[in-house]
């Protein structure tokens, strides 16, 4: 399946049905639901690496924090730092 094939099926499974829920200019609403993915995924990709994500995106780096923050784009939860001192007797 080529990268064309691949965004068209998933742009069309993520629109499917918007028309009848939302009145006037949709276009915001679904380029700010295909950038969040995206962003998300090089994110996921790059371990949250914003430097390597960036270059990955062909955007500056402090124009990544920006879009970020714009479309409250939340990095995963931190497990819970392990104990790794030596058991107490």
């Amino acid at each position: 399946m080529t990268l064309y094939e691949l965004l068209n099926r998933e742009i069309k499974r993520m629109t499917a049905g918007i028309g009848c829920h939302n009145k006037g200019n949709i276009h915001p609403l679904i380029m700010n639901e295909i950038e969040t993915s995206i962003i998300q995924i090089v994110l996921a990709e790059t371990d949250y690496n914003y430097l390597a994500a960036s270059k990955m995106l062909g955007i500056g780096r402090s124009t990544l924090y920006r879009k970020i923050d714009a479309l409250g784009i939340q990095p995963p939860s931190s497990p819970a730092p392990q104990d790794l001192s030596a058991p107490s007797l």
